[in-house]
């Protein structure tokens, strides 16, 4: 065998290899990247759930001592100790923007932030106060970008008297609107992405190579061949003229 058959075997066994190496290698960085998406994923969601679990502590608390002073008779609006109260819990927990006390419909009767008393929540936030006040359950909103939950107070007859709310500070991404993976990870990733492509690149290039100079040398003999051809066509003409002229 030739060098240069013996070449072009092993040019065309490594060539179909290092392809589906790099399909292989692109794969497993699609699902690096799928399974850091997921974990990230499952993270923020215990996060967020960790970190409401221990805010409703803060506000069933509350709860409990506004719902103790409705079975003595007194009323949220004319409660003395209500903004004493809240200013208390806000000093605990440097997590909370504020704490508020609303009406039965969503309007602040009392808040740690002066400006928004009597302001009545928006429109999404009103409709996730009533709706967690029927189903008895803690109700989540978004003020513009802050978190804000709530838990209902209610009577000894078990009529809605009103909500405690609180907005915060969320430790934990927000995974619906967020991005899921951090740019770090992200960019490294996409590094190397990009490296396993160019290593492929540069693997295949001497068989695109070669590829190219086979074609090109196929051509030539085929052109080569014409040639031939039409030298043959050429000279069989000119002895049937000959002997035409001869008869």
């Amino acid at each position: 065998m030739s060098p240069r058959t013996n070449h072009n075997s092993s040019g065309g066994f490594a060539g179909p290899w290092l392809e589906v190496g790099g399909l292989w290698l692109l794969i497993v960085l699609s699902g690096v990247l799928l399974i850091a998406g997921l974990l990230d994923h499952w993270r923020q969601q215990e996060l967020q759930t960790i970190e409401r679990a221990q805010l409703e502590l803060t506000l069933r608390e509350i709860q409990g001592e506004l719902e103790g002073e409705l079975s003595l008779g007194t009323e949220l609006q004319h409660h003395p100790r209500i903004q004493r109260l809240l200013e208390s819990y806000l000093r605990k927990d440097p997590q909370l923007y504020s704490l508020d006390v609303l009406d039965p419909d969503g309007r602040a009767l009392f808040s740690t932030d002066r400006g928004t008393v009597g302001e009545p929540l928006p429109p999404l936030a009103r409709a996730a106060a009533l709706q967690g006040a029927q189903r008895h359950q803690p109700w989540h909103a978004l003020i513009e970008s802050t978190p804000l939950m709530g838990v209902d107070v209610r009577t000894p007859f078990g009529e809605t008297a009103g909500h405690v709310g609180a907005t915060y500070a969320s430790r934990a991404t927000d995974y619906l609107s967020e991005p899921m993976l951090t740019p770090a990870l992200l960019f490294s990733l996409l590094a190397t992405a990009l490296a396993g492509i160019a290593a492929i690149w540069l693997a295949t290039a001497p068989q695109r190579r070669l590829r190219q100079a086979l074609a090109r040398g196929r051509l030539a003999q085929i052109e080569a061949q014409l040639a031939a051809t039409g030298q043959r066509l050429d000279d069989g003409s000119q002895r049937l003229d000959a002997v035409e002229r001869i008869e």
